[in-house]
């Protein structure tokens, strides 16, 4: 597929996010450097609170107004981390779009479903109505609803889970995008509905977008969909590459700790943040408190991205 198919590259650089709060400032993401690659579909994964979902809201910019950002986001050569409201509202639905995570919140109840679908391409898209109608009938139909216009006429609050599911993947692809960032789309479901999830996504892959973005804390899920892995803790990125070695040969030792806690493993926990390292480690590595090969140096001292022989990077000093 060609570059107008597939998208451009989204590239990080130096990429931080910190909230102001009363409390003072609290670092979401740190110091960030990656390329999710055009034509492949790449994970970040880690547990709740790592910084995942900060993440993708920032390369949208769907951020609180108390964020602020620093580093670069660029889509292809372009800083979109620049743009402003006017220009993401552009960008947004035909460059990247957001398959977001609980469907029951992120579709408004008071709306019918087929406005909601019809207007994400003729307000953000600046299609016509009957071009939305079209992509709107054809969607509906892949997607499993054969009486679209009695669907459409419902409301979020009378739909399934499922179903709900598959709407808000509608949503996403109802502006023709190069990008889709998934964000957590099987948090909370059973294992029925995470099947589904599963197969809506292999459909989109299959038959509209070759290029994602998948933010889950289902290591599972990742393993099947993924080609490229994030590992993510504290806001940074421990160890990246590709899916097979990562999760399949893990060298960081949270990396190490999230596939044995996996139920195929025999679910071992990761041990719990010593108290006393976490008092005595202030600058050093973010996993030193919970880490059982630390050394020394990981007290004071924060490790850089080093690159194994694989190709991986890995934010670990076995590896310097």
């Amino acid at each position: 597929m060609s570059e107008k198919e597939l998208g451009k590259n989204i590239s990080l650089e130096n990429y931080n996010i910190c909230f102001e709060t009363a409390k003072g400032k609290v670092r979401a993401v740190k110091d960030v450097n990656t390329v999710f690659e055009a034509g492949k579909v790449t994970g970040m994964i880690g547990e709740s609170g790592s910084g995942k979902s900060v993440l993708g809201m920032g390369i949208l910019k769907l951020l609180a107004s108390n964020a602020k950002v620093e580093g670069r986001c660029l889509y292809g050569d372009t800083e979109i981390s620049a743009y402003t409201e006017k220009q993401m509202d552009s960008f947004r639905g035909k460059e990247i779009a957001l398959i977001p995570q609980n469907p029951a919140e992120a579709l408004d109840p008071v709306i019918r479903i087929k406005k909601q679908l019809i207007e994400a391409v003729t307000s953000h898209g600046g299609a016509a109505k009957a071009e939305g109608e079209k992509r709107y009938e054809a969607l509906m139909k892949r997607f499993g609803f054969q009486d679209s216009r009695e669907t459409g006429r419902k409301y979020s609050f009378q739909m399934s889970g499922g179903m709900n599911q598959r709407i808000i993947s509608v949503l996403g692809l109802m502006g023709s995008p190069k990008w889709i960032l998934a964000d957590e789309p099987t948090k909370g479901l059973d294992a029925i509905l995470r099947r589904q999830v599963y197969g809506v996504l292999k459909d989109i892959l299959c038959n509209d977008i070759k290029s994602m973005i998948v933010i889950t804390h289902d290591v599972a899920l990742a393993r099947r969909l993924c080609d490229r892995i994030l590992v993510l803790y504290q806001g940074e990125v421990l160890e990246q590459g590709d899916t097979s070695s990562v999760l399949g040969q893990p060298l960081h030792p949270y990396t190490e700790g999230l596939v044995r806690s996996l139920p195929s493993n025999g679910m071992v926990p990761i041990p719990l943040p010593d108290r006393d390292k976490e008092s005595e480690s202030k600058e050093g590595c973010v996993f030193y408190p919970r880490c059982p090969r630390a050394c020394s140096r990981c007290v004071h001292e924060k490790p850089g991205d080093y690159q194994s022989a694989d190709g991986r990077k890995v934010r670990c000093f076995l590896y310097a």
